[in-house]
């Protein structure tokens, strides 16, 4: 696991303590559930290791349409009509591959999950295998392992989460990472080299998560969309300031959740947040310095 660990590390950015609880209980053949909001590299840890580890992967996508035929697999009814049931014409679901091939089901946003598609996977979870008509027994191989990730603060469109579902996982949470590691994140995903750029943008992404008008803030997601549209931009004879501002209305506003009270727009609240973080070039009292490089136009 220690070998596993170092070569994760190398790949994640920060996250030293978390992934050592993640690896630890995969070690220990856990169920996990990982806890936090969007952009804090839940599915980024997730595929590294399995990368890393040669394990079967397999992503779904939680919501209130994802039934059990759809978790566990299907016969094609057109095969079925000509030829009758045969295992060859069952279409197999997420769900089963993994458990066939001892690999990782990553389900995303599972408080959307209907409880039927829950009560199979706590079945496959806990008995580690499912039987599915006219198909057989499914008995999970050695690795099999359920990963489900939700975010605590949404709360449109969720369900509750049983106990019993909670009782058979490790819960690990996950929270936004340091601003020097924000920052190093940004620098590697966007390759720019003005470092000032990424301050700003990292500066602007962690203040939306603190405003009193904004349920969630912004993610990583954020400041790495602002960095590239801000030196596409800047390319240009344009204002300084409306080129940050447009650059991160484009990058933040359908990002950030307005609290249901604010009697503010999403536009009207990260404007106020850019005022209070910006200060032009050469101002004598600097919230961020910025030195923008300005690139060759294209």
């Amino acid at each position: 696991m220690l070998e596993l660990y170092d070569k994760v590390r190398k790949e994640i950015v920060g996250r030293d303590r978390e992934l050592l609880r993640i690896l630890s209980a995969l070690e220990a053949k856990k169920h996990l559930l990982l806890e936090g909001p969007p952009g804090t590299s839940k599915s980024t840890i997730l595929r590294t290791i399995t990368r890393l580890s040669n394990i079967p992967f397999y992503l779904l996508e939680g919501n209130i349409d994802l039934t059990p035929a759809k978790l566990v697999g299907h016969f094609n009814p057109a095969e079925v009509i000509s030829d009758n049931y045969k295992p060859e014409y069952f279409n197999k679901g997420p769900l089963t591959k993994a458990m066939e091939e001892g690999g990782f089901l990553y389900i995303e946003e599972f408080n959307r999950m209907p409880a039927d598609a829950t009560n199979v996977l706590l079945v496959a979870m806990e008995e580690g295998e499912i039987n599915i008509p006219r198909y057989g027994k499914v008995v999970a191989k050695p690795g099999f392992t359920v990963i489900c990730a939700q975010n605590p603060l949404d709360d449109v469109g969720t369900l509750r989460v049983s106990r019993a579902f909670l009782d058979r996982v490790c819960r690990i949470k996950l929270d936004y990472q340091s601003e020097e590691e924000e920052i190093k994140i940004v620098e590697e995903r966007t390759g720019t080299k003005n470092k000032d750029l990424i301050k700003l943008a990292v500066k602007l992404a962690r203040e939306t998560r603190d405003h009193p008008d904004l349920k969630l803030g912004v993610s990583i997601r954020g400041p790495i969309d602002m960095v590239q549209i801000a030196e596409k931009m800047l390319r240009l004879d344009l204002d300084e300031r409306e080129a940050l501002l447009d650059s991160m209305m484009l990058a933040f506003s359908g990002k950030v959740w307005l609290d249901e009270l604010s009697e503010k727009s999403q536009e009207e609240v990260l404007e106020e947040i850019f005022n209070q973080i910006y200060t032009p070039t050469g101002a004598t009292k600097k919230k961020v310095s910025l030195e923008l490089i300005r690139k060759e136009k294209n």
